[in-house]
């Protein structure tokens, strides 16, 4: 079959002729209908240190967000049947230690990562863990199931900063950005604020929701968020920039929460005294979704047309044009890249 695989450390990704995988004992073969570009691939694809650091197979075939069709299961499933439309859940947990018992799944202490540490989905065929699938509801088209786990990602970050009735300012407007943004709206939150450097995202993010959009390179985040309407009581951060969350903390309300979503290439420093402890301010860190509390909000939000997230799907390409699919993606001209099966 034809994989998009990471076959060395360093820059770039390799479209190879590689073996089609097996449905193990407690395994599910899937034949892929779209995948999709998250920003980690990003990471692995210019390899840089975050992509260093977190132990990846190499070789190994790459991507972690995609739709599919089940073709065989493995002697142990029993959830599963061949036809049976299937998101995946990138989280792999060992399902024994303290966390996992107690239902925290996606941060478990022997976490593994589809498409990082175990063989992904840029490819013709992916074989999935049972325990890491996710029935697809009739409903939600194939193009929006390929992308159930980044939009988990918003849902959770909307979740955790207990969003309803509250003024919200997410940092970038990138898919992460303008799902937490369209998850806090489905939740309830009395307004959303999103920035980017980039006009032409922050067009697509008020394509999907009705959001009060600032770009920091023409109103500074000082002007927009000192203003009393927009100060938000929730911050979620999505860039991984330090000079966004810098900018923003200033102005987040005492006894707000910081939702930390982005993945910073470098160390945070902040006054902790000023920003954090004298405003009682709460700090969250979001990986992933929660397993699978999240995935039943956000198929609930999505089935009651709660989100609008088809906007932001920009570019769909073949497998066998994943240069110039990376290119839209790394210079900032595509918000949402799928691959095409």
């Amino acid at each position: 079959m034809k994989s998009l695989m990471k076959t060395r450390e360093g820059y770039g990704l390799t479209l190879v002729e590689s073996e089609e995988p097996h449905a193990y004992e407690d395994d599910v073969l899937i034949k892929i209908k779209y995948s999709s570009i998250c920003g980690s691939d990003l990471h692995v694809y210019k390899w840089d240190q975050w992509a260093k650091d977190v132990g990846i197979k190499v070789p190994g075939i790459s991507g972690h967000e995609c739709v599919g069709e089940v073709i065989s299961i493995g002697n142990n499933v029993s959830n599963f049947d061949v036809g049976d439309r299937v998101s995946v859940e990138t989280h792999i947990p060992c399902g024994e230690c303290e966390l996992c018992r107690d239902g925290k799944q996606h941060i478990c202490e022997n976490l593994l990562l589809f498409g990082l540490h175990k063989d992904g989905c840029f490819a013709e065929y992916t074989s999935v863990p049972e325990i890491c699938l996710r029935k697809v509801p009739e409903g939600i088209p194939d193009k929006v199931a390929a992308l159930l786990e980044p939009i988990g990602v918003g849902v959770h970050a909307a979740q955790k900063g207990n969003v309803s009735g509250k003024n919200i300012a997410v940092l970038g407007a990138g898919p992460i950005g303008v799902y937490s943004g369209c998850a806090s709206l489905g939740f309830g939150a009395a307004a959303v604020s999103i920035s980017d450097l980039s006009d032409s995202r922050l067009n697509i993010a008020s394509a999907c929701a009705d959001f009060k959009a600032w770009n920091p390179s023409n109103t500074s985040t000082e002007k927009f968020l000192s203003e009393e309407k927009n100060r938000p009581d929730v911050i979620i951060e999505t860039t991984g920039s330090i000079h966004a969350i810098k900018e923003a903390l200033p102005y987040l309300k005492k006894n707000g929460t910081v939702i930390m979503v982005g993945l910073f290439s470098e160390e945070l420093p902040l006054n902790f005294s000023r920003e954090i402890i004298l405003k009682e301010v709460t700090i969250k860190g979001i990986h992933g979704r929660m397993m699978w509390d999240t995935w039943d909000k956000m198929e609930k939000l999505l089935l009651e047309k709660k989100l609008n997230i088809e906007p932001s799907i920009s570019h769909i390409y073949k497998l066998t044009d994943f240069e110039d699919a990376f290119e839209s993606a790394l210079n900032g001209e595509g918000m949402k890249i799928l691959f095409e099966n």
